[in-house]
């Protein structure tokens, strides 16, 4: 019949993250950020790759899951989990850009300044002196007594001379997602299906954060770590520990408010000091200063 209705097919998840993709908005944001032809058909193959293996990515906002996987273009991080570099991962219906352990490697040893540089789990036995006060621990594998898990532990060494090891115990790293995890509060998400590899990068995060050279890679990958994107490109730290994140800056716009406050808040206390401080008026020639006689 002429006039009957044609219902289109809906279209499915990829579909619709296909037709966002490749639409005008987010070309032309990807063009701003990539500028050779090739590394953006490569960028875009790689996250059509990541979201078609993943269903629950799928389930996210598109532009979210763009924005969140843009954070790896700088760093120059494959975002193939499989990889161990960095990952796109759903976090509700937005996406979250997390960097793994390999990741956090790479971008320490790029700084040029480091030697040698261990990420490891250590296993019951494993651990054979720790002095508290020089701040030195000693492993041997070959003590090993069971393949129980008791830590994980970072260790760098700088072409300076300086290196530093930091170890946790298992409980001291559940303590810590407890306390700054939504996902492991949920019991859901890789703290779950990868708690050992959460684990380590946490540990090596902590060292590198604290520690170690930062280079402008290593700046951008604290702040951008773990970082849940919208799809208009507004992150948050849904996990971040505090200590871990930049200070946010301050706006031209705040600081001169801040300096016309403080401004207002001088010229009060100076105007309460005069009042309070200063005699009273005295009878004077207003040329000549000479004080009249009372």
């Amino acid at each position: 019949m002429a006039n009957e209705l044609v219902t289109k097919p809906q279209q499915g998840p990829m579909q619709r993250f296909k037709s966002q993709l490749y639409g005008e908005g987010a070309q032309q944001y990807i063009s701003d950020v990539l500028a050779e032809p090739k590394a953006r058909e490569n960028f875009m193959t790689s996250l059509i790759s990541v979201v078609a293996n993943d269903a629950n990515l799928q389930k996210c906002k598109p532009m979210s899951v763009f924005h969140a996987a843009l954070k790896s273009v700088p760093l120059g991080l494959p975002i193939e989990s499989n990889m161990g570099f960095a990952a796109v991962i759903p976090y509700g219906d937005n996406a979250s850009f997390q960097i793994m352990r390999n990741g956090w490697m790479d971008l320490l040893m790029r700084t040029g300044q480091v030697k040698f540089i261990a990420n490891e789990i250590v296993h019951e036995g494993e651990l054979v002196k720790h002095n508290k006060f020089t701040g030195e621990y000693v492993f041997d594998e070959d003590a090993k007594k069971s393949d129980k898990v008791i830590g994980y532990m970072a260790y760098v060494k700088l072409n300076n001379g300086f290196e530093k090891t930091v170890y946790w115990t298992v409980e001291d790293v559940r303590a810590h997602a407890l306390r700054y995890s939504q996902t492991y509060k949920a019991g859901s998400g890789v703290w779950k299906t990868s708690f050992d590899a959460m684990a380590l990068k946490t540990v090596l995060k902590n060292l590198i954060v604290k520690y170690c050279p930062k280079s402008t890679e290593l700046k951008a990958a604290i702040r951008d770590d773990q970082t849940v994107t919208d799809a208009n490109n507004v992150s948050t730290y849904a996990d971040n520990e505090p200590d871990d994140q930049p200070q946010p800056e301050v706006t031209e716009s705040a600081k001169a408010k801040a300096d016309e406050v403080k401004a207002q808040m001088e010229a009060m206390k100076a105007r309460r000091s005069k009042k309070t401080e200063e005699p009273e008026d005295i009878p004077a020639d207003t040329e000549t200063g000479e004080i009249f006689e009372q």
